[in-house]
């Protein structure tokens, strides 16, 4: 919202000293750009991958977890049980209490691994949501600066009534569809040819 509204007041601003020049504004609907984005698309699938092999093998953990679970278990109740001498179910004590500690160590380990891959998978997406939005934001400004634009608002913002900050904008104004042409256009031009777009951004 205090973006949005400082977005205004900078048109205002420009509005009034604008005398000789012309303001010309256009909207932009940047959640749009950024779900329709072919870029954004590739970072999900990516991501849902990554998300696979975690499962996978939290899954291996869990199955390790829940058989150390079943020999201290049984290791425990011999332990009890009075069909065995003094010394058997001594044994069967102290091997319990090992499977026990083990027990322990690998609920520890499933614990860390799972905190870790879900701080591992957030600041993956954090870093590749980012990158997706600065490209959108680049291609605003370029196409800004080549037509002309005073000023681009991003419509997807809601006001503090819950409706859409823009309520209506002339067709030829609102760019969106234009920008998500422009960005897929050049994600397409570099997937084939992965060199080059390296060697452009240097």
């Amino acid at each position: 919202m205090k973006r949005i509204l400082a977005a205004l007041m900078l048109a205002l601003t420009l509005a009034a000293g604008a005398r000789a020049a012309e303001l010309k504004i256009a909207v932009i609907d940047m959640q749009k750009a950024f779900q329709e984005y072919e870029k954004t698309k590739t970072i999900e699938i990516k991501l849902n991958q990554q998300m696979e092999v975690f499962k996978e093998y939290s899954s291996q953990l869990n199955q390790q977890y829940q058989n150390l679970r079943k020999q201290y278990e049984s290791a425990r109740d011999d332990s009890q049980n009075i069909a065995y001498s003094s010394a058997e179910r001594e044994n069967k004590r102290r091997k319990a209490q090992q499977l026990y500690e083990s027990l322990q160590l690998k609920e520890q380990e499933m614990t860390s691994y799972t905190e870790s891959r879900k701080t591992q998978i957030r600041d993956m997406y954090t870093k590749l949501r980012g990158e997706v939005v600065d490209e959108i934001k680049k291609a605003v400004h370029n196409k800004a600066v080549l037509e002309g634009y005073t000023i681009v608002l991003d419509q997807s913002g809601e006001s503090l009534n819950d409706v859409g900050f823009v309520i209506y904008v002339q067709p030829g104004l609102d760019i969106t569809d234009a920008i998500i042409q422009d960005l897929n256009r050049g994600y397409r031009k570099n997937a084939k040819d992965p060199a080059g777009a390296a060697a452009s951004e240097k």
